[in-house]
């Protein structure tokens, strides 16, 4: 039967392997968030684009005319989306699972 201390150690161990793997990782993804954000905008002017998009209620066209945006762009742009999007979900996942961690961790 572990003690008391023992128990406040240990979850601050945890608590502080956890934080370690996601500030790493996080600030990778922020990384290639910033980087594929800056190789979008510079390609593409993204206000034309935006001004050119149907109504987003007017049914599938928004999603029609972003995948033939999509299809129509430099290599580079669509390289510099597809990572955005990877890094922004790596992102949402590790705060998802630190924040899970987190939960086990706390006291009653």
């Amino acid at each position: 039967m572990p003690s008391p201390i023992h128990k406040i150690v240990m979850r601050r161990i945890y608590i502080i392997y956890v934080l370690g793997l996601v500030i790493n990782t996080t600030a990778l993804s922020v990384l290639v968030v910033v980087v594929a954000l800056g190789a979008v905008t510079h390609v593409v002017h993204v206000g034309n684009v935006l001004a050119n998009m149907p109504r987003l209620t007017s049914g599938v066209a928004p999603e029609h005319f972003l995948v033939s945006a999509f299809e129509h762009t430099k290599f580079i742009t669509q390289v510099a989306v597809v990572s955005l999007l990877g890094a922004v979900s790596y992102f949402m996942y590790s705060a998802v699972s630190a924040f899970r961690a987190m939960r086990f961790t706390r006291t009653v």
